[in-house]
């Protein structure tokens, strides 16, 4: 390997690798530039020095190196998968990951300071969640770290903390159903599916409208469940649009019992692909050719 002067260099801000074509050979170094060569080459980064790997890699390390966040994350994702021509190292991309993140995790509380959440820009926000949710799966799954339940939740809830509703929903689902060996919380999964449909999350809205429904982790209520259930039909979730065709067929959480209410809200489901409104739509036929003329041939049922 042998570096060119800065006057040649295209990408100036590292010494330029030389490769012929995709090969691994190089052009011959001379002696009296070997010792200069070498000192140049521990100078580099750490991104710098996986370049030379394969010159394919070039530009996303040139590009690393100069503060792109989207090469970073794709550097990372090289480095957890083993490709691009990198070997898999995942205690190396966990490095990176932090180096995104933008913030720390204390053991103590858990939380970042305002300053750090001020510290991030908001263009910068994207990658910094979703290293945070990567570390989150690091020190859940044990992947370039031993495994570490607690921290893995904490930095989910990092993610939360700086703006990421799908973190939430992660926290809630893991409390849900004890996944990596976290204790079963119904409270708290209950409490964390609420958090995240306040703040927008259709799917919490959802699986928070089945926690009202069955009472579990909160107060039993059909008629909050039912708004809730509302909420994320309107926002297009297929599975609500049943539930609430269901409950104007019940006529539950004071509902009138309506089967042209119900047929319609079927009717939307199925057309996002729900199979259950299919069924249902079936069985309330006579009602659905009426209401939906064409409905089958529709949805190709």
């Amino acid at each position: 390997m042998s570096a060119q002067s800065s006057s040649t260099s295209v990408l100036p801000s590292l010494p330029p690798l030389h490769f012929i074509e995709d090969d691994k050979r190089t052009f011959p170094l001379l002696c009296s530039e070997l010792e200069t060569n070498i000192f140049s080459y521990l100078d580099w980064g750490d991104y710098a020095r996986l370049s030379t790997v394969h010159s394919s890699l070039s530009h996303i390390v040139q590009d690393a190196a100069d503060q792109s966040d989207e090469a970073k994350w794709t550097l990372v994702q090289s480095l957890l998968n083993g490709e691009n021509g990198l070997a898999q190292n995942e205690s190396l991309a966990l490095k990176y990951l932090h180096e995104l993140s933008g913030v720390q995790v204390r053991t103590e509380t858990f939380d970042p300071t305002y300053e750090e959440v001020q510290a991030i820009s908001p263009e910068d926000m994207d990658f910094a969640t979703m290293a945070m949710k990567q570390i989150a799966e690091c020190y859940l799954e044990g992947k370039g770290v031993d495994m570490d339940n607690t921290l893995g939740l904490a930095w989910l809830q990092q993610a939360y903390l700086h703006g990421d509703l799908e973190a939430a929903h992660n926290i809630a689902v893991i409390y849900e159903y004890g996944k990596y060996d976290v204790e079963v919380d119904i409270y708290l999964a209950a409490k964390w599916f609420h958090g995240s449909a306040k703040a927008g999350n259709v799917e919490s809205m959802a699986e928070y409208a089945m926690c009202l429904e069955l009472g579990c982790g909160v107060e039993q209520s059909d008629e909050q469940a039912l708004e809730w259930y509302r909420k994320a039909a309107e926002l297009g979730h297929a599975t609500s649009n049943f539930s609430v065709g269901e409950w104007f067929e019940c006529a539950r959480g004071g509902l009138p019992q309506s089967d042209t209410e119900a047929v319609l809200w079927y009717f939307k489901a199925a057309s996002m692909g729900d199979e259950d409104s299919k069924l249902a739509l079936k069985r309330l036929h006579e009602i659905a050719r009426i209401v939906v003329p064409g409905w089958a041939s529709t949805l190709n049922v």
